[in-house]
């Protein structure tokens, strides 16, 4: 009996579904660091996630190019290269993690719900049985068209 696994291919093999259902068990490293971070841990509704990314994003950003100016400008030389470099890392990192829950959300959504084996031997089987029992009640009309 053959049964039909779907896969994830990383970090050079391959997972099966049955080995293990949570995509936090196979990430790298570095993702599992940043998931653990304190920093990002907003959960938006999701009637304002648009207004998040296409307003309050933005605003952030250009905000952020004008503290780097004030930063670079008001501090003595190594102080502000790194004071500047804080702001674009911390950024980053915010936008690394809530994109990785949002993978990993829908990674477990998609996978919790398909819970189910594909057999393909029991499934060919009995649609060969049912192929047969079609093609003797269509010779059983025939022959009473007769």
């Amino acid at each position: 009996m053959k049964k039909v696994k779907t896969y994830v291919k990383g970090k050079g093999k391959n997972i099966g579904m049955k080995e293990s259902k949570k995509l936090e068990d196979h990430i790298p490293r570095i993702y599992k660091l940043i998931l653990k971070l304190p920093i990002g841990n907003y959960s938006l509704p999701k009637n304002l996630q648009g207004f998040f990314w296409a307003i309050i994003v933005p605003a952030f950003i250009i905000l952020e190019f004008f503290i780097t100016i004030f930063l670079l400008i008001l501090f003595p030389f190594p102080m502000n290269i790194f004071m500047a470099g804080s702001i674009p890392t911390l950024i980053l990192l915010v936008f690394i993690k809530i994109q990785l829950q949002r993978i990993l959300n829908l990674w477990n959504a998609e996978v919790k719900q398909q819970s189910f084996e594909w057999d393909i031997d029991r499934i060919s089987e009995e649609y060969f049985s049912l192929l047969k029992k079609n093609k003797k009640n269509e010779k059983g009309k025939t022959r009473e068209s007769k």
